[in-house]
Formats: structure tokens, sequence, C-alpha cells
């Protein structure tokens, strides 16, 4: 996600820049989107030695880590994990010469793979396929393309958005007349991503559509906290603006207001632990 702006407020520089950016992710979207990775492994058989695995937009390698996780005795396994960007690239490489993974590291576009046809027995995608390009069927036909005939790939994208709303009414709240950018297509119902599949070369009849549900759980007294960085990661959706500096804890302020109010967050008796669906 392209968070760079020329007004980029001192508060979300402090939060984003180098691998503070990992970490602020990891901790607000990235909760949710390792639960995802989780039950993607669900739905594959045991992986067999001499498997060769992509894990495409990997970010900081959430699938590469589960599936190695998961499969501690299995042997011979080579993961290719790519991304465009490089400082979560940077934080899994690091990762991987600590412990000696067996991981191969490329910054590339899903659109534009660096690998030969039919080079994968196993292709993953954990929410990423509708940031490709053509709304998503230039990066579903490179993962049909680089895939073995008979090999696996699991795909996926988010039925609900719950944080566009609630960063979209900030917005528009403290930046107005200013657009805030819509997905262009509606991915919700499952019917794009099959659209897309099928449109690469997928059989229909060879797919399995599941759902899951995923959280992200903190602490009352903690909230706070975990909205700042929601907004300092995804605030420049909508542009930075040289006002958001000064206006940083209004906007915070209104998104926890907001988050707490909609429909896809639950406060547990009222106190303690909120569970938020956030990225």
């Amino acid at each position: 996600m392209n968070i760079d702006s020329v007004h980029l407020p001192k508060q979300a520089k402090a939060l984003v820049e180098g691998q503070n950016k990992v970490s602020t992710y990891e901790s607000t979207g990235g909760i949710v989107t390792s639960q995802f990775a989780a039950h993607n492994l669900t739905l594959l058989s045991p992986i067999p030695s001499g498997s060769i695995i992509h894990d495409n937009t990997c970010g900081s390698g959430t699938v590469t880590r589960a599936i190695l996780s998961a499969n501690p005795s299995a042997s011979n396994l080579q993961f290719h994990a790519t991304d465009t960007d490089q400082v979560f690239l940077d934080a899994l490489q690091k990762d991987i010469s600590a412990h000696s993974w067996p991981v191969t590291v490329a910054n590339a576009k899903s659109e534009a793979l660096p690998f030969s046809d039919d080079y994968f027995t196993h292709s993953i995608t954990n929410i990423g396929i509708f940031f490709t390009s053509s709304a998503g069927v230039d990066g579903a036909k490179e993962i049909y393309r680089t895939l073995q005939p008979g090999g696996t790939a699991v795909v996926n994208c988010w039925e609900f958005v719950a944080w566009f709303l609630p960063l979209k009414t900030v917005h528009d709240a403290l930046r107005p007349g200013k657009p805030f950018p819509a997905p262009t297509i509606n991915w919700s119902d499952g019917q794009q991503l099959q659209k897309v599949m099928q449109e690469a070369g997928f059989a229909q009849d060879k797919m399995r559509l599941e759902k899951s549900e995923a959280w992200a759980s903190t602490k009352e007294e903690d909230f706070w906290a975990w909205a700042e960085k929601t907004w300092a990661y995804l605030g420049g959706v909508g542009v930075w603006q040289e006002s958001d500096e000064e206006r940083w804890g209004e906007a915070v302020d209104m998104l926890v207001k907001i988050l707490k109010e909609q429909k896809g967050t639950k406060i547990e008796n009222g106190e303690g632990d909120g569970r938020v669906c956030p990225i």
C-alpha cells in the first residue's frame, strides 16, 4: 500500500517510516490477514516434500511463516516470496537469514512474475489479488501461467472492508471537498474473484469457494493507540493534507468514536476487550 506523501504528518511518519511500517501493519491489519492465511492452509492437503510454493503479495511473509510453522518436519520445501514493498521484503529477509529458511525473496509485481511457466506446485495469494491490474485479471493470469498442471492455487479477497466507511467519514469531515477513492470493482460476493480466475484459465468445476471470518482484538485502554496506527497506515488513502498534522488528535478521536459505533465492532461486556475487523 502506498502511504507516501509530501504532506505525511510527523505522527504518521513516526509510525510508518522504515521498519516501523511493518510493525504498525502487523499490529493492525496484519492480525486479520494472518488469520485468513491460517484458514487458507486448512483448505490444503498436506504439503508434500519437494513442493515449490509461491507466497504471492507476501508482505513480511505471512503465508510462508504459517506453512513453515505448520510443517516443521517437511523436507525439501522451496518458497518464493514476492511483493513490491521492499520494506516488508527486508523484514522477511532478515528472518530468513537468521533461521536459514528455504525461502527466496524477490521484489516483483504479481502481474509480471519472474518465473517460468508451470513452475510452482502451490501458489497462494493472501488478500492481494484485487490490487492487481485489470480488476485482478492480470494477477490471476500470472498465477495460472506459473502454476504446474494439477497444482493448487489459493486466492482470497475481502467480503466486507470494515475500515472503508470509518476512514471515509473522517476524511470527509476533516478534508472537505477532497475525493476519497472507492474500490472500482465490488469483490464482496465472490463473483469477481471467480470471474477473474476463470478468465485466467482455471476451470469452474475445479474451484472451491469458502468463507471465513477474522477479528483483531484490543483492550479498551489500548483502542486509541490501535486506531492511531490504523489512521497512520490508511489515512493516506485519501491523500495526506497539510492540515492533517495539526488535526491529528481530532482525526483519531473521530475514528475511535466511529469504529466503536459501527456494526463491525463488538465491545464485549461493555468493557475490557473490544473486537474489530479493521483492515
